[in-house]
């Protein structure tokens, strides 16, 4: 049940930030030199009020939040089978 859980938490939690990431890129400023090699993901998904045109950043910014915090259920069900285990034995 929990590798189920585990599971699920971290496929949508992945999903939902490649989501935030697919559409910053598709919303590139104009101003920005275009998304490349010298780009990091973790600052565009951070920052995306410097890569991505105003009008979809609050979409953005809820696509990369529910990812982080399903991201966090994940390793909080880590967490607890980690000391659950050390509990036991």
């Amino acid at each position: 049940m929990n590798l189920a859980l585990y599971l699920s938490l971290f496929i949508a939690g992945i999903l939902f930030l490649i989501a935030g990431l697919f559409i910053t890129r598709t919303t590139w400023r104009d101003d920005i030199e275009p998304y490349g090699r010298r780009n990091f993901i973790f600052h565009i998904a951070m920052h995306p009020e410097r890569y991505a045109k105003p009008s979809r950043l609050r979409e953005i910014r809820i696509l990369n939040l529910i990812g982080a915090i399903l991201l966090l259920g994940a390793l909080a069900v880590v967490s607890y089978d980690i000391f659950s285990v050390m509990l036991r034995g």
